[in-house]
């Protein structure tokens, strides 16, 4: 039933004045929302449920959530089954692989700019089926890169409302030149003035207030190891930067740490999170960063990236290891996230098999069934790789349609139903139906 109240002044304001808003500051009234508002929700519940979710994990005592970059809606599929509590999908993995152009890209902006949303739906789409074959009550929340919005403010009201219908939960934003955009661990990186980046996120939150969704908005800071800024207008950043120009027409960075705590500090009054890109995985900054936001901002939630992009193996003791993010939490990063995991996962296994498959060696494959059915004593389901994509889903779309005894069902002779893999778990609507009782499920 459609909400005909949505773009009425009263429930806007009732909106943004709860307590969920207590730390966030606007820059326009309940007067603007109303302005752009449609007299309906035009949104599916996922995004506003997802973001309900996420802010609660975030705001557990003493916790924090922990998740793995997704390169694929399978891979994310697979963290549904082990009931990860959110999801992350990395610009640079839909650069590198999931998005909508025909080709595949390193972190630089070049991809489509509806890819991201793309594959957050995609990604939502594919656990909702799950959720009801498992007879789950929930899909977990998904937190995705914007980029730097592709553009300027206009582009990320646009960006971030598709995302919104897209169903996302969290969204970050960082403040690089979108033009000049690069993957935090990379050179060449331009950041935007303070006040520019105020505007973004000015605007991404406008554009959560008028879908009504209360996204959990990231603000990213690329500036501790980017060596340019467009401009020494803002009085915010003019102490960090030189006097002279570089080759490229830019003003060089010569305080970077100072500079990133400065300009992290004017973000928190907009944004939900806080994120500070590093090029090491350093506690002793992380914790000097964490302080400085936290002496101005006492409850302001920190995310850090566990990046694939760090050397970690030769760092770290196991120990050290073992409590790095427990560290990093007790300093006040309660939402910790490796981000290429998915693509460096998915390489090196298909290259694994490659390799040891060279030549027709069908013991690779053998010894890959066998890797899963020892999973399978885990939980792991996609040995079974026709219902792992859905096909007991539309088997019960054939049999309510056609009925139990039709020969056009695809599970019927299916190899799958032969193979010796441990059963499928059961789908809900195939429980006790009998065959042409359209009205099976319903009782």
């Amino acid at each position: 039933m459609m909400n005909e109240a949505f773009d009425e002044l009263e429930s806007i304001e009732s909106y943004i004045e709860s307590d969920r808003w207590k730390n966030i500051s606007r820059r326009y009234s309940s007067n603007d929302i109303k302005k752009l508002r449609a007299p309906f929700e035009t949104i599916s519940p996922i995004s506003k449920t997802g973001a309900e979710k996420l802010w609660s994990l975030l705001n557990r005592d003493d916790q924090f959530i922990s998740g793995l970059g997704a390169i694929t809606a399978q891979q994310a599929l697979q963290m549904f089954n082990l009931d990860y509590e959110f999801i992350y999908v990395s610009g640079w993995q839909v650069a590198a692989e999931s998005n909508g152009g025909t080709n595949t890209y390193p972190d630089l902006s070049l991809y489509p700019s509806n890819s991201g949303p793309n594959f957050v739906e995609k990604i939502n789409n594919t656990l909702l089926r799950k959720m009801v074959e498992l007879e789950k009550k929930a899909v977990p929340p998904v937190i995705a890169d914007a980029e730097s919005g592709f553009g300027g403010v206009y582009n990320v009201f646009e960006l971030t409302s598709q995302f919104i219908k897209s169903g996302v939960a969290g969204l970050h934003f960082e403040d690089q030149l979108a033009s000049e955009k690069k993957c935090g661990h990379m050179g060449g990186k331009v950041v935007i003035p303070t006040h520019e980046y105020i505007n973004k996120l000015t605007s991404a939150r406008l554009a959560s207030d008028v879908l009504g969704s209360p996204i959990v908005l990231i603000a990213r800071t690329d500036s501790l190891n980017a060596k340019l800024m467009t401009s020494d207008f803002d009085e915010t950043d003019r102490p960090f930067l030189s006097n002279k120009r570089s080759s490229d027409g830019y003003y060089p960075i010569v305080k970077n740490e100072e500079m990133a705590i400065t300009k992290s500090l004017a973000y928190a009054k907009y944004a939900d999170v806080i994120w500070c890109e590093t090029n090491t995985p350093d506690l002793g900054f992380a914790q000097e960063f964490a302080s400085e936001i936290k002496k101005h901002y006492p409850d302001k939630i920190l995310a850090y990236n566990c990046s694939p992009s760090f050397n970690w193996t030769d760092k770290f003791t196991d120990i050290e290891i073992t409590n790095f993010q427990k560290n990093l939490s007790e300093f006040g990063y309660r939402l910790q996230f490796v981000s290429l995991a998915g693509f460096h996962s998915m390489s090196s296994s298909m290259y694994n098999l490659a390799n040891n498959y060279k030549g027709g060696n069908m013991k690779a494959i053998v010894d890959l069934q066998e890797y899963e059915l020892k999973l399978s004593k885990e939980g792991y389901t996609a040995i079974k790789h026709q219902q792992e994509v859905g096909g007991d889903y539309f088997e019960s779309i054939g049999e309510i349609v056609m009925g139990d005894d039709s020969e056009l069902l695809s599970k019927k002779n299916s190899t799958e139903e032969t193979n010796p893999a441990p059963p499928a778990v059961p789908f809900a609507f195939s429980q006790n139906r009998h065959p042409r009782d359209r009205n099976c499920g319903l009782r």
